[in-house]
């Protein structure tokens, strides 16, 4: 954990860039073990009524043992990324999950 979920429509640009720039950004917090974050992304079909020609929505995926604190601070540091890679024009979304540790399975 973290993972970072990427949604995105209308994008005209190639991903992989974006895609690391959002796991530096979280693996540079304190807290967060380098080799833990892992990011995918999806793009999906997508109307916006408020008219902007893209988005991009990014859910990060947290254990429910960090703090609000943390939520917030990985939040900002992904919006971050968002806003200086990504067009004006792009509808931005950044949300953080808590998922919890007790039904969470890995190998």
């Amino acid at each position: 954990m973290p993972h970072i979920v990427l949604e995105h429509g209308g994008l005209d640009q190639p991903l992989h860039p974006l895609m690391q720039a959002l796991a530096e950004a979280v693996a540079a917090h304190p807290a967060v073990p380098r080799d833990a974050v892992k990011v995918r992304a999806h793009r999906v079909d997508y109307l916006l009524l408020s008219g902007e020609p893209s988005f991009a929505h990014v859910t990060l995926r947290l254990m429910d043992t960090r703090g609000a604190d943390q939520h917030s601070e990985l939040a900002d540091a992904v919006m971050e990324v968002l806003r200086r890679d990504l067009p004006e024009t792009c509808a931005l979304c950044v949300e953080t999950v808590a998922i919890p540790k007790a039904s969470f399975r890995k190998r």
